[in-house]
């Protein structure tokens, strides 16, 4: 409360925006499968979506539900949660890592890397590199008018992103 912070918010320069929840709506989606090695987009994302079930992250929720997939059914075990790479699991049997290029790096996996606008998710099986899931995020319908807005004002724009250059880019 008070005058004096309205008079100090005339005298802004540059207003900054987190990406994701201010200028996106936060609600990832499933955009693109990118299968490799015989395997089909329909396995690669169900052992994807399989191996994150345990998971509360929203890409995960993202994967299961494009999947159709709530509950595992007794199909997955020993999950194991990377801190800032993805998961290991078991499923049906096989070895299941789903998670960033750090992830398929730590795991021995020869993946071809996917530099798609999004968020990459990487998949492998049996150690075998099964594709790539591109992740996206949508624009809020308000956010580039008033990017705009505020542009014509003369004041500086920033968003700030853990995403990458190009993901930062299409935003």
């Amino acid at each position: 409360k008070g005058s004096n912070y309205l008079e100090l918010l005339s005298k802004t320069e540059t207003v900054v925006f987190d990406k994701t929840g201010t200028l996106t709506k936060g609600t990832f989606t499933v955009t693109a499968l990118h299968p490799a090695g015989g395997f089909t987009e329909q396995a690669l994302l169900e052992y994807a979506a399989l191996a994150e079930s345990w998971s509360s992250h929203p890409i995960s929720l993202s994967l299961r539900q494009s999947a159709g997939i709530d509950g595992d059914g007794g199909r997955v075990s020993g999950v194991e949660e990377i801190a800032g790479h993805g998961v290991t699991a078991v499923v049906d049997g096989r070895r299941v890592a789903v998670g960033n290029a750090r992830l398929m790096t730590a795991q021995g996996v020869d993946f071809v890397p996917n530099d798609h606008p999004g968020t990459v998710v990487y998949a492998a099986i049996d150690g075998t590199f099964a594709g790539s899931i591109l992740i996206s995020d949508q624009l809020k319908a308000t956010a580039a008018g008033a990017v705009r807005s505020l542009r014509s004002q003369g004041l500086r724009t920033v968003m700030l992103t853990g995403d990458n250059a190009k993901t930062a880019q299409a935003v």
